[in-house]
């Protein structure tokens, strides 16, 4: 396998601008060889066919993985002495194989480590410009962990992260883009426009009124309540046109609407009705109790949406 690059510099600790889909130039996706994450090869190998990128193929070998494994079966047997390079040879004959169908430039590389940390210095060292991961619907624990994975790396690469789940038969034609206004949802935004360049764009706000329930208990009647939503939806469409505002001219590609409850089962409740190909969100930048919060609700719709999902750093 082609080693990475010794020649890339680290990047500075003053945060650069970022560079958008329409720059992209170098793509990386995580795969353990999974059916999930051939779905995610298949997906990274069309995008960087269609934006003229190099692709990077990654797989980290975790120690603790192979000795779980060892434990349980005669794997020796299988792959020899050295699963390593089992591993590494796998990678490079995948390689070949997809240049020569996508006609892109694929390099492959083996590292060590935990998988997060691994991926996000890789995704870091070749500056790549989009980090692509699967879903193994085979291993329920790491179904469930994965959406933190999935954070845990932009969070240290500073990449967007694209979770596959869906055969990539066809290019993205539909995006829901959630946005709360701030900054993290600003990016989003800006990625779904230079990402999804033909594509349907949908700009969704989700929005509750405080106290709701205790509402009803204190003795407001559902008109009451209804009023109020009317208002909270009045506020949320006054945002809408600001955050469209700075978006600029492209902004008209969005269609925005709004849907009343809380971000998590809003946002997927639009996604069953409209039925798009990718859910794009983006990493919040408020205070610590704003990040948790959102983390919860990423790490949902990382786990719960039946499409891809597309995380913004």
């Amino acid at each position: 396998p082609i080693r990475p690059s010794r020649s890339a510099s680290p990047r500075c600790s003053r945060r650069p601008e970022r560079k958008t889909a329409k720059d992209m130039r170098t793509l990386v996706v995580a795969t353990d060889f999974s059916s999930g994450a051939e779905l995610a090869v298949e997906r990274a190998a069309r995008i960087a066919r269609n934006r003229g990128a190099a692709l990077w193929l990654l797989h980290v070998f975790d120690d603790g993985v192979w000795a779980s494994m060892r434990s349980l079966y005669d794997i020796e047997r299988w792959v020899g002495a050295d699963p390593v390079v089992s591993a590494r040879e796998y990678l490079s004959r995948q390689a070949v194989g997809l240049s020569s169908r996508f006609g892109v430039t694929v390099r492959a590389e083996t590292v060590h480590g935990s998988a997060p940390q691994a991926i996000a210095a890789f995704a870091k060292a070749q500056r790549a410009d989009l980090l692509a991961m699967g879903v193994s619907s085979d291993d329920w624990l790491r179904y469930a962990m994965l959406g933190g994975s999935a954070q845990r790396v932009v969070e240290h690469a500073d990449v967007p992260v694209l979770l596959v789940r869906r055969p990539a038969q066809t290019d993205f034609s539909h995006a829901l883009v959630a946005t709360d206004f701030s900054e993290g949802a600003m990016r989003a935004a800006q990625l779904a426009l230079a990402f999804m360049a033909e594509a349907r764009l949908t700009l969704l706000h989700t929005h509750v009124v405080e106290f709701e329930g205790r509402m009803r208990l204190a003795g407001a009647t559902n008109e009451d309540i209804e009023r109020y939503r009317a208002q909270e939806r009045q506020r949320a469409a006054g945002r809408m046109e600001v955050f469209l505002a700075a978006l600029g001219e492209e902004a008209r590609r969005f269609e925005p609407c709004f849907e009343h409850g809380h971000a998590a089962a809003a946002i997927l409740k639009k996604a069953s009705e409209i039925g798009p190909d990718l859910i794009v969100i983006g990493k919040h930048g408020g205070s610590a109790f704003e990040e948790r919060l959102l983390g919860s609700v990423t790490q949902n719709i990382l786990y719960s949406a039946a499409c891809d999902v597309l995380l913004s750093p």
